[in-house]
């Protein structure tokens, strides 16, 4: 994978855009901050968890991105393998340890904060979720996408983590074979595979949820067949991004235009559609197109006006905190609601919200950056990838310690899934 998508069968660089897009941090600021307040109860948000889509078009952008960046010249098996080691390494650093321990804490808090009964349901949800296998274990299980008033689990929200890193194992390996194809012949360019490829996915995924959602309403919702489309329209925008980029340099209106008609559509999602929309359906689409008008105009040098906004410190800096903030939320709204009650004044309701930003800054500054930028790890890969069965272990060890604990009758692994 070290070589890119300029040095696959000398091809001619493609002109250059903006490498650091302070917009998309800005963007998954308002993607994480729509599904807090959605979560919460907060009035006036009740389709916020549209942010979750939002978040996958972004990531299928930046991750393509990753990928086709050219980290050297050298197209050897040895530079590609180590490159893609590298690749997987700061999936982990960047991913697995903050999602452990908020599992880890959640587990303990569940027990310790609810009751026995309310902590034997999470155990399950614990393990699955340290495989990044909770999508499917919220499918077999028949779960609900539900509010708090459903006493959903409060590891739910890791359905879309599973999603996300269950792409991170397909995704780079197509683009690797892409890559080898490519350099094997002289017919078509890497992009122009790529983008054949994606265009079919998009096509066949949506026609799948749109399908899906009416039948099976839970398996549409969590499945990553169903939501592959939203991550590869994020891929299609990055690999056709140097085209873009050009187009857009030249059309200020129109990018205006894009910036704003996204920013309408994820406005509409959110304020109009609700547990009634039959989501994802065709629906989706609408939130979707609107986060990839607004990474699409977001690739000029003079940024537009929504843009401006949401590269703005405060929006960057939610951004930065957008993983973090996504992890503890639920954990901390639902707990509270098994404490008290899921009806929160509005005063409860921002003191949450203000727990959920403190303890992610915290966990941020804290735990999540120092691994993700460790210089002990960095430079070790497979250090790095031995963080995930480490925190495997750890997950399964915690639950294993509170059913022992409890003296709770049902085997773990029989509950796994």
């Amino acid at each position: 994978m070290a070589v890119a998508v300029d040095a696959v069968r000398g091809e001619q660089p493609q002109p250059s855009y903006r490498e650091r897009r302070l917009d998309i941090q800005g963007l998954r600021a308002v993607a994480v901050l729509v599904v807090v307040l959605d979560h919460v109860g907060m009035p006036g948000f009740p389709g916020g968890f549209v942010g979750v889509d939002v978040f996958f078009v972004i990531s299928g952008y930046v991750i393509t991105r990753m990928l086709l960046r050219r980290p050297g010249r050298s197209d050897s098996t040895q530079s590609q393998g180590a490159w893609f080691l590298d690749f997987y390494a700061k999936r982990a650093r960047r991913i697995v340890p903050a999602a452990t321990l908020v599992i880890a804490l959640t587990v303990i808090a569940t027990f310790e904060l609810t009751n026995f009964l309310r902590g034997a349901r999470v155990l399950p949800d614990a393990t699955s979720a340290s495989l990044f296998l909770a999508n499917f274990h919220f499918i077999a299980t028949g779960t609900d996408y539900a509010r708090l008033g459903g006493d959903p689990s409060p590891l739910q929200h890791y359905w879309s983590l599973a999603v996300e890193e269950q792409f991170y194992l397909v995704w780079p390996s197509v683009v690797l074979v892409a890559i080898v194809g490519a350099a094997r012949t002289r017919r078509v360019t890497l992009r122009q595979i790529l983008v054949g490829l994606l265009i079919a996915i998009v096509a066949v995924s949506y026609l799948y949820s749109i399908m899906l959602t009416p039948a099976n309403g839970v398996a549409a919702f969590f499945s990553p067949l169903t939501r592959a489309w939203e991550l590869a329209i994020g891929c299609l925008i990055a690999v056709a991004g140097p085209w873009l980029a050009a187009k857009i340099a030249t059309r200020p209106v129109t990018a205006t235009i894009l910036a704003w008609s996204g920013v309408a559509a994820i406005a509409w999602a959110v304020t109009s559609l609700d547990d009634s929309s039959r989501f994802p359906g065709w629906v989706a689409a609408i939130p979707v197109l609107g986060a990839a008008a607004i990474l699409v105009a977001g690739m000029r040098e003079k940024p537009t006006a929504p843009a401006a906004v949401l590269g703005t410190r405060i929006f960057v800096y939610i951004g930065d905190l957008s993983y973090s903030l996504y992890l503890v939320h639920w954990p901390i709204f639902t707990i509270a609601a098994a404490r008290i009650g899921d009806d929160f004044s509005l005063a409860v309701q921002l003191s949450l919200i203000a727990a959920s930003f403190v303890l992610a800054a915290a966990m941020y500054h804290a735990f999540e950056n120092p691994i993700r930028r460790s210089r002990t790890l960095a430079p070790r890969p497979w250090l790095s990838l031995a963080i995930v069965p480490v925190s495997i272990a750890v997950v399964f060890a915690v639950a294993a310690f509170e059913r022992y604990r409890w003296a709770l009758p049902v085997p773990l692994v029989q509950q796994l899934f």
